[in-house]
C-alpha cells in the first residue's frame, strides 16, 4: 500500500500514482453579515502547517488574494519569523500572541489549518448497457481556536465490456477561519470555509488555487 506521507511530503513530492489530477472542492463556509467590516482591517494571515516551505506558500498565496481584493494582509511569517505557529500552546501563550498581535496593529486573522488527512481506496467500474447558524457557537473566539488547535490528523443504448479499476486517493481536509480581534470573544467568528484537496501535487501548484477559491467564498 501506498506510503501516507506528512502534509509536506504530500505537497513537495509527486505522490499520484494515477490519472486522476489534484481537486479542490469546498465542502462547506458560512460568514457573518458583518464580515465586510474586516476590508479595511490589518490582517494578519497564518498557516498553520508541518513545515516552514508550505506555511510559506499558502500564506502568500492566502495574502496575496486578499490583497488584489483591496484588502491589507501580512504573512505572519514575514511578521512573525520566530514564531512557531503549529504548536500546542497554554492559555497563558495564547493571551500574549493576541495581545502581540494587537499592539503591532492586528485587527482581524485569516487562520488556515489542516484539520484531517486519510487514504481511501476507490474503485470504478465502468461497462455495460450506456444510454446516450453553527459555527459561531462551535467556533468561539480566536484565542481558543487558536491555542486548542494543533494538527489533528491523527478528512435503448450500446453495450460495453465491463471493467474495473482500484486507486487510491490522499484527501486533505483544511479549514480557513477569519477572526476579527476588535469584537468581543463571543462575536470574533466572521468566516469559516472547508475544503478538500485530493491528491496534491505541490504545494506551489495547490496554494494559489485554494486561496482563490477560500477569497471567492468569502467575498460572495
Amino acid at each position: 500500500m501506498k506510503r501516507k506521507f506528512t502534509f509536506l511530503s504530500a505537497l513537495l513530492v509527486a505522490i499520484v500514482f494515477y490519472s486522476c489530477g489534484p481537486s479542490i472542492k469546498v465542502t462547506s463556509t458560512w460568514k457573518s453579515p458583518d464580515v465586510n467590516q474586516i476590508k479595511q482591517d490589518k490582517i494578519l494571515v497564518i498557516a498553520r502547517m508541518d513545515d516552514l516551505a508550505s506555511r510559506q506558500l499558502f500564506e502568500q498565496e492566502i495574502a496575496s488574494a486578499l490583497k488584489e481584493a483591496g484588502m491589507n494582509p501580512m504573512a505572519s511569517y514575514i511578521a512573525y519569523p520566530n514564531v512557531a505557529v503549529n504548536k500546542k500552546l497554554t492559555e497563558a501563550q495564547v493571551n500574549k500572541q493576541i495581545e502581540q498581535f494587537k499592539s503591532d496593529g492586528y485587527q482581524a486573522v485569516a487562520l488556515t489549518v489542516v484539520k484531517d488527512v486519510k487514504t481511501e481506496l476507490n474503485t470504478e467500474q465502468s461497462g455495460g448497457y450506456a444510454t446516450g447558524g453553527y459555527y459561531p457557537g462551535f467556533y468561539g473566539g480566536f484565542g481558543g481556536y487558536y491555542g486548542s488547535f494543533y494538527s489533528p490528523y491523527g478528512m435503448g443504448g450500446m453495450y460495453v465490456p465491463s471493467s474495473q479499476r482500484t486507486y487510491e486517493s490522499d484527501i486533505y481536509k483544511l479549514e480557513t477561519v477569519v477572526y476579527d480581534l476588535t469584537k468581543d470573544t463571543s462575536k470574533q467568528l466572521v468566516a469559516v470555509v472547508a475544503s478538500e484537496i485530493t491528491d496534491p501535487d505541490s504545494a506551489s501548484g495547490i496554494a494559489k488555487p485554494y486561496a482563490e477559491k477560500v477569497l471567492a467564498q468569502f467575498t460572495k
